[in-house]
C-alpha cells in the first residue's frame, strides 16, 4: 500500500515537472519584427533589445533576407521578457572573404582584427549606438514591430 502511494506521488511529481518545463517558465513573449533601411529590408543585421526594467534580460535577433528577426534570450527564438527596451541595430558582419568563400564566425572575427572593419552598410549612431539610439520598444508589442531606419 505504501509503495503504491509512493509511486503515485512520484508519478504526479514527474508529470508536474514535465508540464512546468514545457511552458515558458520566465514568461517570455515571442517577438518577430522587421528592420528596413531607407525602405529596403536590412539583411543579416544584429538587433539587440537592451532591457530598461529591473529584472529584465537583454534579447538578440538577426535579420533574414526579408529584414525579419526573431528575438532570443536564452535559446534561439524563445522571445523576450515583458518590459521596456532600448533597441540597437548593428550592420551586418562580414560573411565572405575576397574569394567569395563563406567564413565561420571565428574566421570573420580574426579577419576583422587584422584589418579595419568597414561595414558594407552604414547605420547611423542614432540606431546603432546604445547610448544614442532613439529606438524603443515595449514587449508585448501593441502591433507590428517595424523599425524604419534612415541612413541620412
Amino acid at each position: 500500500m505504501l509503495r503504491t502511494h509512493f509511486r503515485r506521488c512520484m508519478g504526479l511529481l514527474a508529470l508536474f515537472i514535465m508540464v512546468a518545463g514545457c511552458g515558458n517558465s520566465e514568461g517570455r513573449v515571442s517577438l518577430r519584427g522587421t528592420v528596413k533601411l531607407d525602405g529596403q529590408p536590412l539583411v543579416n543585421a544584429t538587433v539587440r533589445f537592451i532591457a530598461q526594467d529591473s529584472g529584465g534580460k537583454d534579447a538578440l535577433g538577426t535579420t533574414d533576407a526579408d529584414g525579419v528577426f526573431r528575438l532570443s534570450t536564452l535559446k534561439p527564438g524563445d522571445g523576450a521578457l515583458p518590459g521596456k527596451y532600448k533597441v540597437v541595430v548593428r550592420p551586418p558582419a562580414p560573411e565572405a572573404d575576397t574569394d567569395g568563400v563563406a567564413m565561420s564566425p571565428v574566421e570573420a572575427m580574426a579577419a576583422m582584427s587584422r584589418k579595419p572593419y568597414r561595414p558594407s552598410v552604414i547605420i547611423p549612431p542614432r540606431y546603432s549606438n546604445p547610448s544614442q539610439t532613439i529606438l524603443v520598444q515595449d514587449i508585448p508589442a501593441s502591433g507590428k514591430v517595424v523599425f524604419e531606419l534612415q541612413s541620412k
